[in-house]
């Protein structure tokens, strides 16, 4: 490819949003350019070959985190080792799907022999599956003590290690809209790529802004991952303050009107990202208008726990047009 390609015949090649196209660019995993007669994002062909690779690596499930380590390696190192771990997992989700097979056929083979125009039989097999439900519901159940794992638990067993193995994709869970009064948002700004969390300390930040952030809305005491794509790419975090809140030193501001917020849930893993383009696309499908100038991600204290898989729920917010 010679000729710099235009984002929305990248877009239409490759079947992706321009959205998803900015997103990873945003994240530093592709650069585009501009010309001084085309206003918008333009490609050439090394790019165009990481858009490739990118779209190859999310259609084995591979995680964007995992992409940024695979394109920052030297070698072909990186890229060996996640693959390697994601056939490992495949494979110990494989021997569980067996196991399982296994325990259900042999409830096949029960059934099989019993005769469900015989009453008799009908009500042996009734009374068998009330015993199942007794060991599925009584974990100290135990049952015949000749038996060292009744099927009923061993069922139980392996279906639960199959929820810890099985890979959890991304998940929109819940979409809904907020009305919000004018706020000021307060935090620190960074770069594209260079956001330092270990540097930002909410809780001095909380001390100094003095407001019971709790007060404000439901979620007001969450973190705010602030992002616009005003000039090139910006990145703040902070929390978002009642009209006309002092900005304490060493922090900066922006002010925004009163305004609806489009909020999805996303159910992920809790080292994943790159969630943004499926975010956005559900609100538009759900009937939501979103505004691309500002969004944000909502760390929320009580959403964001991480379950026994891995997994959290994080907000992702668009002011509605």
């Amino acid at each position: 490819m010679n000729e710099l390609a235009k984002i929305k015949d990248v877009s239409s090649k490759y079947n992706i949003t321009t959205r998803t196209l900015r997103y990873y660019e945003d994240m530093g995993l592709i650069t585009s350019t501009r010309s001084d007669d085309y206003a918008y994002r333009l490609y050439d062909e090394n790019a165009v070959k990481r858009i490739e690779q990118i779209l190859i690596l999310r259609k084995l499930n591979i995680r964007i985190k995992d992409i940024e380590r695979i394109f920052a390696a030297p070698d072909s190192d990186v890229v060996l080792e996640v693959l390697n771990k994601k056939a490992d997992d495949i494979d110990s989700e494989v021997a569980l799907l067996h196991e399982l097979k296994g325990i259900v056929l042999d409830f096949v083979r029960q059934i099989e022999q019993a005769d469900f125009h015989n009453d008799e039989q009908v009500k042996v097999l009734y009374d068998k599956a009330k015993e199942i439900e007794v060991q599925l519901t009584t974990p100290d159940y135990v049952g015949n003590s000749n038996v060292t794992l009744s099927p009923a638990k061993h069922l139980a067993e392996v279906t639960e290690k199959l929820e810890d193995k099985r890979i959890t994709l991304p998940t929109v869970v819940k979409t809904y809209m907020q009305e919000v009064s004018a706020t000021r948002f307060i935090g620190k700004k960074y770069e594209s790529g260079n956001v330092a969390w270990d540097d930002f300390d909410d809780e001095l930040l909380k001390a100094k802004l003095a407001i019971n952030l709790k007060e404000l809305h439901e979620d007001g005491d969450s973190i705010i991952g602030l992002m616009s794509h005003r000039n090139g790419f910006e990145y703040w975090l902070g929390f978002f303050t009642p009209e006309g809140t002092a900005v304490p030193e060493g922090f900066e501001y922006e002010d925004f009107p009163a305004a609806a917020i489009g909020t999805a849930w996303v159910y992920k893993h809790d080292d994943d990202w790159g969630m943004e383009p499926m975010a956005y696309e559900r609100l538009k499908a759900d009937g939501f208008d979103p505004n691309d100038d500002w969004w944000f991600e909502r760390y929320h204290p009580i959403r964001s726990g991480v379950d026994k898989n891995g997994n959290v729920i994080l907000d992702l917010c668009w002011f509605l047009k």
